[in-house]
């Protein structure tokens, strides 16, 4: 949806024309606020009110600033624009006879532009905490981004299945789509996420993927896309530090926070550089 405010002011000193600001992309709305200011062209005399119009256009909701594949692969429509990815649940329910999904490990990783996919997350649903940001940094217009993962049986891995895979194991889903799973087979995990008529309920700039890890076969009704749910926010501004960048660079501050590359923990990612120094 697209936004616009008209602003007027008053000024008792003279004013010069405003040049317009980008308006290139007038068929999408831009990833950060862009419009144009317009005055009356004319010397102001003492005693006269110029009129100032702003005009300003916003992203409202994920379709502004990427595109979705049908294999849940996400695209960056737009420019700066920052992803944060935080785990919502674990529930893979196909394993040894017997065995809780609870207890199930699985993970899940992501790539970026092709690149090899780096782990965000190993473990159970206990070890879940849906607070915590995953992954969080800023990306650029052409931007492609594919998650990945599989699970342990018997002490070994599954078969690591990803967005890119033939077969379609992850689906991502934005505010208003259908859920993919019923009422009654829905993870408590994932009902937060869900509203009455079955539909998914998330912010404007959020997405959920969703991954099937278990069942390989679309009609069974074990294929739930349940097994892994990853909560993706998008936004044109950082989240002021709260996680860590996937090199361990506090993403708040790169130069300012303590952290390591390759992957080090961030001992100051719990901090707001911002406003602790």
């Amino acid at each position: 949806m697209k936004t616009a405010s008209i602003i007027s002011v008053t000024a008792a000193t003279a004013l010069l024309a405003v040049p317009a600001y980008s308006q290139q992309k007038k068929a999408k709305i831009p990833a950060v606020p862009a419009g144009k200011l317009v005055a009356t062209p004319e010397v102001v005399h003492t005693g006269t009110y110029p009129t100032l119009n702003w005009n300003i256009q916003y992203p409202s909701s994920v379709g502004d600033i990427a595109t979705i594949d049908g294999d849940g692969t996400i695209n960056l429509t737009d420019k700066n624009i920052y992803v944060d990815v935080r785990l919502v649940g674990v529930g893979v329910t196909q394993s040894t006879p017997g065995a809780d999904k609870d207890s199930i490990p699985a993970e899940i990783r992501i790539s970026v532009n092709g690149s090899s996919y780096d782990q965000l997350f190993y473990g159970t649903n206990s070890d879940v905490d849906p607070t915590h940001s995953l992954y969080t940094k800023k990306h650029q217009l052409g931007t492609r981004i594919d998650f990945g993962g599989r699970y342990v049986v018997d002490g070994q891995w599954t078969p690591f299945t990803t967005t890119n895979s033939p077969a379609v194991q992850f689906t991502t889903l934005t505010d208003g789509q259908d859920a993919p799973v019923s009422s009654d087979a829905m993870a408590e995990y994932l009902k937060p996420y869900v509203n009455g008529s079955g539909k998914i309920k998330v912010g404007p700039m959020s997405a959920l993927v969703m991954a099937e890890y278990a069942e390989t076969d679309s009609q069974s009704s074990s294929y739930d896309n349940q097994d892994m749910v990853l909560l993706v926010n998008f936004s044109t501004k950082n989240n002021n530090g709260h996680g860590n960048n996937i090199d361990g660079v506090d993403s708040s501050n790169p130069g300012q926070g303590s952290g390591g590359p390759n992957g080090a923990e961030d001992p100051s990612g719990d901090v707001d550089d911002e406003t602790s120094r």
